[in-house]
């Protein structure tokens, strides 16, 4: 089946912006001095450019970037604003308040600021979810013009009136913004205008498109809501199939989603699929798992039993995978020659790899993506400045295969991503339990 493709990567992105003014001196009426010239004045500051006219900053640490994103090339601007803002020492104040926020469906940040953060989660309840939270309420916490932080998630219901009810609560409640993730994509379409109607620009993160390029329905990101905040799926799609071909050559494969109808699954999988190898066939059709990890396992083994002998996987998430694979054990499969393609680096796939020392057995991933919240709260904050918002902003992804270093037993809680930018402080609070 052919769809379009979504747009290509965003390479270098550059706000440009004058913000020019009179800055020649007008004469005293009382003296015969004459006025400046502006144009031989030796001290004259030129008019701030790009993302710095609106108080940002691209000087971001590159060792946060390469934790985040592994060595890619070609930052947008505002994603490297977004991670300048990343303070990894920070102060017992600023984690009691986030911890306070983390753990609220409202909250005040103290400072007085008059803008309101709404944050619509469709899911809520998994780590990988909880970080991505805890992302955007450190990012909001940088910005003194945010006094107030709104907070609902769905909690994976399988009616999307629950997450669309969440988006009209905050319009009532007179949001300034709303950033989340739509899981039920072009089923939040009327809510997303009603907000956008109501003045309340939406921005979701994590590739979280309200109906892909093409799609019935779907809504368009700089015309009908602010923007969107991910990969290019369809590049993640066709790595994914790049290394399966290589890997695996030929055989069988299971390919799994999360949400039915999101846009990140089936963006990725409707780019690997036709890219695959002739050889290369699926097991199934793509599951929808819900990203829960017992749907991930039930799926896995309703395909192992019918067919011991899968060659590999492709999913975004590595937790997912970590838990499915425990039909290989229940089944009496012996897992020995895999190959792996996930978005996400949860260590507890990662450290079970380590421990099974199989050289047949590789996994390869891109990033956890957690910190995208970030982006997107950064992009609301420049919008509301005025500044002109692209209506993709492509985070830029690359490919990396799991070494033994990219297990960290350290890590304050297995299921958490290594490339998530939540300093461990902060993380050892959150699950302290």
């Amino acid at each position: 089946m052919n769809r379009p493709r979504l747009a290509a990567a965003v390479a270098g992105l550059t706000l440009l912006f004058a913000a020019c003014g009179d800055t020649g001196e007008v004469a005293d009426p009382e003296t015969t001095e004459p006025a400046a010239d502006p144009a031989t004045e030796e001290d004259q500051t030129p008019a701030a450019e790009g993302v710095e006219a609106y108080g940002e900053s691209t000087d971001a640490d590159p060792a946060l970037v390469e934790k985040a994103l592994g060595p890619v090339t070609d930052l947008p601007d505002i994603v490297a604003a977004a991670i300048a803002r990343v303070e990894e020492d920070l102060d017992e104040a600023t984690i009691a308040k986030a911890i306070e926020c983390f753990n609220a469906v409202e909250c005040d940040t103290g400072t007085g600021g008059e803008v309101i953060m709404g944050y619509a989660d469709g899911g809520g309840l998994n780590v990988w979810r909880q970080v991505t939270r805890m992302e955007a309420i450190l990012q909001a916490l940088t910005y003194p013009e945010i006094g107030t932080m709104v907070f609902r998630d769905a909690q994976w219901s399988e009616d999307p009136a629950v997450p669309a009810g969440d988006i009209r609560y905050m319009i009532e409640r007179g949001v300034t913004f709303i950033i989340g993730y739509p899981d039920w994509g072009v089923a939040l379409a009327d809510v997303i205008r009603e907000a956008e109607a109501a003045g309340i620009p939406y921005a979701p993160y994590s590739a979280g498109w309200v109906g892909l390029p093409g799609q019935d329905g779907a809504l368009v990101p700089g015309e009908d809501y602010l923007t969107i905040v991910g990969e290019d799926l369809c590049a993640l799609g066709e790595s994914f199939a790049e290394i399966i071909n290589t890997e695996v050559g030929s055989g069988t494969i299971g390919v799994m989603g999360g949400t039915p109808g999101n846009a990140l699954s089936e963006g990725w999988q409707q780019c690997e699929m036709p890219a695959l190898n002739d050889e290369i066939e699926l097991v199934g059709e793509p599951a929808d798992t819900y990203w829960v990890n017992d749907i991930a396992l039930q799926t896995v083994t309703g395909w192992l039993s019918t067919n011991p002998d899968i060659k590999g996987y492709s999913y975004e998430y590595a937790d997912g995978l970590y838990t499915a694979l425990d039909a290989y054990e229940q089944l009496g499969v012996p897992l020995d020659e895999m190959v792996i393609t996930v978005r996400t680096d949860e260590q507890t796939l990662f450290c079970d790899w380590a421990e099974r020392d199989n050289p047949n057995y590789k996994i390869f991933f891109s990033a956890g993506g957690n910190f995208q919240s970030r982006v997107a709260v950064t992009a609301q904050m420049m919008n509301l400045k005025g500044a002109d918002i692209p209506a993709e902003i492509v985070v830029p992804h690359v490919m990396r295969e799991v070494t033994a270093e990219d297990c960290n037993p350290d890590r304050v809680t297995p299921t958490v991503s290594n490339t998530s930018l939540v300093p461990d402080e902060v993380l050892a609070q959150m699950y302290s339990n």
